[in-house]
Parts: structure tokens; C-alpha cells; sequence
């Protein structure tokens, strides 16, 4: 009986841990580190869906308008290539990242849900969606 008392304590305090953890992360604030979890390529009927990603893509939004990605942000693809570069805010959920030097060419962010979705410009929609999973530390 000792020991099953013990196993609930336990329990209950790994719980409690982990409701902590996801406490500590707001994912309603730009700011911090967000990793890639689903991806939607729609085919040009409307039928596209967020299918789940694990490609390992993570942008680490700082303060000053700054980024750092694992992966070609503007291309969306080419993990391991590290890019560095400015980003511009659009209001306090929204933001634009400028490729080829265009905002023409741009990727657009938004906080939607709780989640990061980058929209790439395609003919058809081409969207990845982020879950923050820390937050910025400087």
C-alpha cells in the first residue's frame, strides 16, 4: 500500500512538472523559438490538408527584428543551411520576410491558434505551421 501511495506522489509530481513546462511557453508572442510540425501543399482543388512534418525545421525569432533559421526560409527547404536575416513586424502577430531583397518575394507570418503558419508564395497555397517550443532568451 506504501509503495502504491509513493507511485501517486510520483506521479502526480510529473504531472505537475509538466503542466509548468507549459506554462513557461507563450505561443501567442512572436518572440522565441518555434519548430516546424505540419506542413499544407494544396494541389489546386482545395483539397489540401496540414499532414504532420518531421523535417526538424526550426526559425528563432529575436528581438529587433532579427532571425535565425536551421533550413532556407525563403525556399523553404535545404536543412542544415543556416539563414540569419531581418524580418519585419506587422502589428504584434503578424510579420514579413523579405527574400531576394522584395517584400514582393516575401514569406508572410501569423499567429494563428497558438501556432506559427509561414505562407509560402505559391500558385496554390503552401503553408507551414510552427509550435513554439521556447522562448527567446538573450
Amino acid at each position: 500500500m506504501r509503495s502504491l501511495v509513493i507511485l501517486c506522489m510520483a506521479a502526480g509530481m510529473l504531472l505537475g512538472c509538466q503542466s509548468d513546462w507549459d506554462d513557461r511557453v507563450n505561443p501567442y508572442l512572436l518572440e522565441g523559438t518555434w519548430l516546424l510540425t505540419e506542413v499544407l501543399f494544396d494541389p489546386g482543388d482545395g483539397s489540401g490538408e496540414f499532414r504532420p512534418s518531421d523535417a526538424g525545421y526550426t526559425l528563432l525569432l529575436k528581438s529587433e527584428n532579427r532571425f535565425d533559421a536551421n533550413y532556407d526560409v525563403c525556399r523553404g527547404i535545404e536543412e542544415g543551411k543556416l539563414l540569419s536575416g531581418e524580418y519585419s513586424r506587422i502589428g504584434e502577430s503578424e510579420l514579413l520576410i523579405p527574400c531576394d531583397g522584395s517584400l514582393v518575394n516575401s514569406v508572410q507570418g501569423r499567429l494563428e491558434n497558438g501556432f506559427l503558419l509561414l505562407y509560402y508564395p505559391c500558385d496554390e497555397p503552401c503553408v507551414y505551421r510552427f509550435r513554439k517550443i521556447a522562448e527567446l532568451r538573450e
